[in-house]
């Protein structure tokens, strides 16, 4: 009889070692197979004693079912034709993240193709070829975040595989990913202008785009949720002035996957729960965003091109941040920020200003107050300076004084966002397959 038997590994996992004699007999030689899930191991187990102690047919050491039965349900069903199709069944999700979805599964099929040695099917994946997957596109310099995302969708397919009874197991349950806190962009990556240095830099941005520059820094909205501010998200005139995030452009699909009565971009909510947020503004903004903002209807954008309408992000990159950028270096400007560095600009800014970082955290619309840590944490000098004069004084009997305690700041949970025809909204947008 076959049996289970589990052993550490020098990583701290848990091997499952399925061990028998081949063909049953009590002096026939060992056999054995390791899998890394305690479920693989039992229904490998009992694959073999129904294979009355042989090797279960098409079944290659090391890999798995490789030889398939081609009068399986199984045989035939290509990943990419499987996966398009549960792709295009998911709800909940808008037009551009189904067609972000359907390119990663049509890319997967590609990249698994060379590792598994023809068109990849659904039963074909092995948990070897999932750990030579992931190898292989962190040796092609892919970002662990990339990979955990092609690997969440990957994992969804699985799962909608097993229930269709087209696998037994998911290849990719016990598969371990690269670190996620290696691809936090490095200090040396972001740029963090000084006061003088953005001072420098603003007045190269022609004048139509310079309030909303001025805006990006002061409020740290990502460029996407700042060019979607409507007139009616504004709270100027209350005794904390304050904007509400609500909205964020958008793609839609293309082709088949082009959601109707949608143009090619829309207003969609924003990227999480999270971003969804009110956050106070300082007078200076206020200011700014009450001359942006005169005259216009509570409906109209904010901010708008030259000729009215959304702000084409590539076409703002190309003909108003690049030249402003230029003509700031050649001007004596000893960096090189790209737009988003004006959001990394604005948290540091605040962690100068002994702002806390759940405060940070709101404002900037993380999702986890560990993405604030891991991004700006870096930054937190001023902390540890406290930190070793705490210590100082336990140590030496002395006292120390205690930071300046800082405001409320209006919490975003209870912010009811609302639409109307004009917003083009889909359903919501979270990653169902994730």
């Amino acid at each position: 009889m076959a049996a289970v038997i589990t052993r550490p590994r020098k990583d701290g996992s848990t091997a499952y070692l399925v061990r028998w004699r081949l063909g049953g007999g009590r002096d026939a030689a060992w056999q054995s197979e390791t899998f890394s899930s305690a479920r693989a191991a039992r229904e490998f187990k009992r694959d073999v004693e129904a294979a009355d102690h042989l090797w279960p047919d098409g079944w290659v050491k090391g890999h798995g079912y490789l030889l398939r039965d081609h009068n399986s349900p199984a045989a035939g069903v290509t990943l990419q034709a499987f996966g398009t199709e549960f792709i295009t069944e998911l709800t909940a999700i808008g037009p551009d993240t189904r067609q972000r979805y359907l390119n990663q599964i049509a890319a997967l099929a590609k990249q698994f193709a060379p590792i598994v040695g023809h068109t990849v099917t659904v039963a074909d994946l092995t948990e070897s070829h999932i750990r030579r997957w992931i190898n292989a596109r962190t040796d092609a310099g892919a970002k662990p975040k990339t990979i955990a995302n092609y690997h969440g969708l990957l994992f969804a397919v699985m799962v909608e595989a097993i229930r269709a009874g087209l696998r037994h197991d998911n290849p990719c349950a016990q598969t371990k990913l690269p670190r996620r806190d290696v691809d936090i962009d490095t200090d040396e990556n972001k740029v963090f202008l000084t006061e003088k240095e953005f001072a420098e830099l603003l007045p190269h941005v022609s004048e139509h785009y310079r309030a909303m520059v001025q805006v990006a820094v002061g409020t740290g909205l990502r460029y996407g949720e700042l060019t979607a501010l409507q007139v009616r998200d504004l709270d100027l005139d209350s005794p904390i002035p304050r904007l509400s995030v609500r909205r964020a452009w958008k793609r839609n699909g293309t082709g088949d996957q082009a959601r109707p009565g949608l143009d090619r971009f829309y207003l969609g909510k924003p990227k999480s729960k999270k971003a969804r947020r009110r956050i106070t503004l300082a007078p200076v903004v206020v200011d700014l965003l009450r001359d942006a903002v005169a005259g216009k209807a509570y409906d109209e954008l904010v901010f708008t091109a030259v000729r009215g309408g959304r702000i084409d992000q590539a076409k703002f990159y190309e003909y108003v941040w690049k030249p402003a950028v230029k003509a700031a270096l050649a001007a004596g400007l000893r960096v090189k920020p790209r737009f988003h560095d004006l959001r990394h600009t604005h948290a540091a800014w605040l962690i100068s200003a002994n702002v806390p970082l759940p405060v940070i955290q709101q404002r900037l619309g993380h999702e986890s107050i560990t993405t604030t840590v891991d991004t700006y944490g870096g930054l937190l000098v001023q902390a540890h300076e406290v930190a070793d004069a705490a210590i100082e004084a336990a140590l030496t009997g002395g006292t120390i004084a205690k930071p300046r305690p800082v405001g409320p700041v209006p919490v975003a949970a209870d912010l009811d966002v609302q639409y109307d025809a004009n917003d083009q909204l889909p359903d919501d947008e979270e990653d169902a397959a994730a």
